[in-house]
């Protein structure tokens, strides 16, 4: 009896040193850090998904997430459970005989229960993105333009022939659909016209008006942006941060293009260094491949943003969450 409940002493300051040598916090710490390195992987693998659709299909509608909020949560517990009956652990076995039949034996045994001991461990673990998919139909248009831009899949009146870089951007400046306030009852976006933009008529360019946040105008994450927002005629240009057809398959790298990622069969290659010997259009500077991806991946989440429902700044919209347990 005594060392039954000395083994269950133990087992007890076993749990406690268990839950207070941090184990929980050291596993949750992990799981966060885990699950934060995991970000990078899922936006280029939705970056690479899209690049190649482009190639594949220009005119293909994006399938894209932009990851808010991250949750790990970690629980360790120990639960020891022990029973002690009130009489003693012992069996009795008692015989006689019967005045009747003296050459038969009878026999009767008295038991009683003996103490049980257990103990239950449990660490478990969940890891929860909350992801805020493209939903509406500006938002995939922006995307769709972008990953037409960087891919040189715009559409032309020749497709056998690249755009020029003066084209690339006239083109993606009536292409892309600046994210704007609503226009009614008050107006506070920025208004200027662009000419001889193409609609599904390459023969019948027009003029159109564009209205825009002034939030998504300024600042280094602009995609289309606009130095001075108080000057007589507004001029907006594409970020030169923004380069167009800088992406390239192997078919068509050159030697001092560098692997940046794939998709399927399809490996994406990029200008190494500025100085590099690598495939530009007519018209465009040299410049780092490696810098553009990075900033094109960032301009991938301004597109995703929306103004925000309190009239500034940004939003991402809705959500929908992806657990793993």
């Amino acid at each position: 009896m005594f060392r039954v409940i000395a083994v269950f002493r133990r087992l007890i300051c076993i749990g406690v040193c268990f839950l207070s040598s941090a184990c929980a916090s050291t596993q949750l710490n992990y799981n966060t850090a885990d699950l934060a390195s995991s970000l990078n992987s899922l936006t280029k693998k939705q970056v690479f998904f899209n690049l190649a659709q482009a190639l594949e299909d220009p005119d293909f509608v994006p399938s894209q997430v932009t990851i808010s909020i991250g949750t790990a949560q970690t629980i360790n517990s120990v639960s020891p459970s022990i029973s002690i009956p009130l009489s003693p652990a012992i069996a009795t076995t008692t015989r006689f005989t019967s005045a009747g039949n003296p050459s038969a034996q009878y026999g009767a045994q008295i038991g009683s229960g003996s103490p049980t001991l257990g103990v239950q461990v449990t660490d478990a673990w969940n890891q929860s993105w909350t992801m805020v998919p493209a939903n509406s139909s500006n938002q995939l248009r922006r995307l769709r333009t972008l990953y037409q831009y960087v891919t040189g899949t715009m559409s032309r009146r020749n497709p056998g022939t690249d755009l020029s870089q003066e084209e690339a951007e006239k083109q993606f400046l009536c292409d892309y659909p600046l994210q704007a306030l609503s226009v009614s009852p008050n107006n506070e976006n920025v208004i200027f016209r662009l000419e001889g933009c193409q609609d599904n008529n390459p023969k019948s360019p027009r003029s159109r008006v564009i209205h825009a946040d002034p939030t998504f105008t300024q600042g280094p994450n602009c995609i289309v942006c606009i130095d001075d927002l108080n000057a007589r005629s507004l001029r907006p240009y594409v970020n030169p941060n923004l380069k167009y057809h800088f992406i390239r398959t192997a078919a068509k790298k050159t030697d001092d293009m560098i692997r940046v990622g794939g998709h399927g069969t399809t490996a994406f290659y990029v200008c190494g260094a500025a100085q590099g010997n690598c495939a530009l259009v007519a018209h465009q500077e040299a410049f780092d491949g490696r810098k553009a991806f990075s900033d094109f991946i960032l301009f991938v989440y301004e597109a995703m943003s929306v103004p925000s429902s309190s009239g500034s700044g940004r939003s991402t919209g809705g959500s929908f969450v992806y657990s793993v347990r």
